[in-house]
Order: C-alpha cells, then sequence, then structure tokens
C-alpha cells in the first residue's frame, strides 16, 4: 500500500470512505483484508496515528477517470460517546 501523492494521481487505485482519512487516494495490492492508513497530519508536530479501513468490491466512479476506485471502508469503532448518554 502506498498513500504518497503523486501528481499525475494514475498510480492510485483505492479510495479511503469515511473515518479521519476519508477522500484519501492511496494505491493498493490485495483483494481482501484490512489495510493500516496513515492519517494525514495537520501539522509536523501532530503525532503519526493510523486508521484501519476493510477493502470492499463496492467501486467509486470519479469524474474523469476510467477505472473505478476500490473503495475502503472505514474499520475502526465510532468512539465511545462523550455526551453522558
Amino acid at each position: 500500500m502506498s498513500t504518497e501523492r503523486r501528481d499525475d494521481g494514475h498510480d492510485r487505485n483505492a479510495i479511503c470512505l469515511g473515518g479521519p482519512c476519508h477522500g484519501l487516494l492511496t494505491h493498493i495490492d490485495q483483494d481482501i483484508g484490512v489495510l493500516v492508513v496513515p492519517v494525514p497530519r495537520r501539522s509536523p508536530d501532530a503525532p503519526e496515528v493510523c486508521a484501519r479501513y476493510r477493502i470492499t468490491r463496492e467501486r467509486v466512479r470519479y469524474c474523469g477517470q476510467v477505472e473505478p476506485y476500490i473503495a475502503l471502508r472505514w474499520a475502526d469503532p465510532p468512539p465511545p460517546c462523550s455526551c453522558g448518554a
């Protein structure tokens, strides 16, 4: 898996849906499983954090792209409710 950003965009074949990496384009070489994706840092001092994404059979079309992206769905559990409910 590669999350590096390139100008040409031709090597990216998957998109993260949901969670902290929503919309991030990446490249994957496997058909099934769960991937650990580095969450983009908001500043250079921010700690490195990762999120888990599950590879799905779902495909997402995007304008200007011939091939659809593989949908990666956020697999981490939602944070516990802090509202006291």
